[in-house]
């Protein structure tokens, strides 16, 4: 079976369109969403009615819960506050319901999802060391767990002898008796200076995890959200993939 795990749309109808395109055409069966629907871009309700829809699995990230009003924005910058309080406006009754009806964390068939880790899956905090990821494997028990948050792609994995280091290239065998802890990136806002969108697939019949990147018309996205009035350098940086 191919399960697609997509992160951190954040309002990028346009890169989801694409994601969802790439899905179909490479024979995905299963989505699992790592949480942030919302956020940033200029379509919030469009996008949460798609996971709504289409994942069959998904988890709340941060920028879901502060749309919501259930954390505090202190820690957004001032782009992104104004992003997220323009995003909660935009949402129907439909979309907070089901935005609210999400949990901090799922398990399937020995995959974990979570959006920031799932050692202290509220306290948003984020994955950026091998330190962190093996700190982070003690607290989910399958073979798998996928994050996103940071929008930078990453897979650790651990040996059978509990020996952690990152996984080279853009896919890699899954070998048995190994665990992995992977970031899927950004499908809506990717940070590791390439703008395409961002997933990843695993391969349950093949053994095989693979990272996905599909380009965008971002400048449709940049126009929206400057018609709607979001921060400029939030539309900016789409471009250049930060």
């Amino acid at each position: 079976m191919k399960i697609a795990v997509i992160s951190d749309i954040h309002s990028n109808m346009e890169a989801l369109q694409a994601v969802d395109d790439a899905m179909g055409d490479l024979g995905v069966e299963q989505i699992y969403f790592a949480g942030d629907v919302v956020g940033y871009g200029p379509d919030p309700a469009l996008c949460a009615a798609w996971v709504q829809e289409r994942a069959d699995l998904s988890v709340m990230g941060n920028h879901d819960s502060a749309a919501l009003g259930l954390m505090d924005t202190e820690s957004f910058n001032p782009n992104a506050k104004k992003a997220i309080t323009w995003n909660a406006e935009q949402l129907g009754q439909q979309a907070v319901d089901f935005l609210a009806s999400l949990p901090m964390t799922m398990e399937r068939d020995g995959i974990t999802v979570v959006h920031a880790n799932p050692r202290e899956p509220e306290g948003w905090n984020y994955i950026f060391s091998l330190w962190d990821a093996e700190m982070n494997f003690e607290h989910f028990s399958g073979n798998f767990c996928f994050v996103g948050h940071s929008h930078q792609p990453v897979a650790v994995g651990m040996d059978p002898d509990g020996q952690v280091s990152v996984q080279p290239g853009e896919s890699f065998k899954v070998i048995e008796g190994a665990r992995y802890l992977v970031n899927v990136g950004s499908v809506g806002q990717p940070r590791d200076g390439n703008p395409a969108a961002c997933f990843g697939v695993l391969d349950t019949d093949e053994n095989l995890f693979t990272f996905v990147r599909v380009p965008y018309d971002f400048k449709v996205t940049q126009k929206k959200m400057l018609e709607a009035g979001l921060p400029e350098p939030l539309a900016e940086r789409l471009a250049e993939g930060r």
